[in-house]
């Protein structure tokens, strides 16, 4: 019997040559902004645009954007409660849980779209349940109607991961639209890349002034 040896790379490279000599050209000019230049700006109003909502704000990384989102939900609730979240999901969401001052709850996945199953998000809400944190998964959408009726019948806020699923859908509008806030990352292996960076995004122009303030 012939075994056969099998690699699949995480990532190849894919910043291009023209890439980096666009970046090389603008780092000659006379002053060039570094950070929070005219290209943010505009990449801002474009992802906006793109996704569907009416602000973003870019950051460093998505990291940066989960932490946001909690440094937001603090603000709201400063004296703290429960947050929702997957056991499959990342690091980052989890710590800016912890880092914030909420609880952290655990609710089991469906394994039809590795997001949180609808049952345990039921079963575990409580008076102290300030927000359900929900990651999509490799591209998987992890919405579902009956976890949007119990969100709104409880009066409950929604914040979305969508850092591996850009452009994923649900009921026709993309993902990162259904929630109070949504996170999406830049990162070099993700579908778009600014080498690092992230995004936060709402269409709550108060929440869009303050996660400015916060940035």
């Amino acid at each position: 019997m012939i075994k056969k040896k099998f690699k699949f790379p995480l990532m190849r490279n894919n910043i291009s040559r023209n890439d980096l000599n666009k970046l090389i050209s603008y780092l000659k000019k006379p002053n060039p902004y570094l950070t929070q230049g005219k290209k943010v700006r505009e990449f801002e109003k474009s992802w906006s645009k793109w996704l569907g909502v009416k602000y973003s704000v870019f950051v460093n990384s998505g990291s940066s954007a989960n932490l946001l989102s909690l440094s937001l939900l603090k603000l709201k609730f400063p004296h703290g409660g429960e947050v929702l979240v997957p056991p499959l999901t990342w690091i980052s969401d989890i710590a800016s849980v912890l880092q914030t001052g909420f609880k952290p709850i655990f609710c089991d996945i469906n394994l039809h779209n590795l997001g949180m199953n609808e049952d345990e998000i039921q079963k575990k809400i409580t008076k102290k349940t300030r927000a359900i944190f929900l990651s999509h998964i490799q591209g998987f959408n992890a919405l579902t109607d009956k976890i949007l009726k119990i969100i709104k019948k409880k009066k409950i806020l929604l914040i979305e991961d969508v850092c591996e699923s850009h452009g994923a859908s649900f009921k026709k509008k993309k993902l990162g639209t259904f929630g109070w806030t949504s996170n999406f990352s830049f990162y070099y292996a993700h579908h778009l890349t600014t080498i690092e960076g992230g995004m936060i995004c709402t269409n709550s122009k108060e929440s869009y002034q303050t996660l400015l303030k916060l940035r």
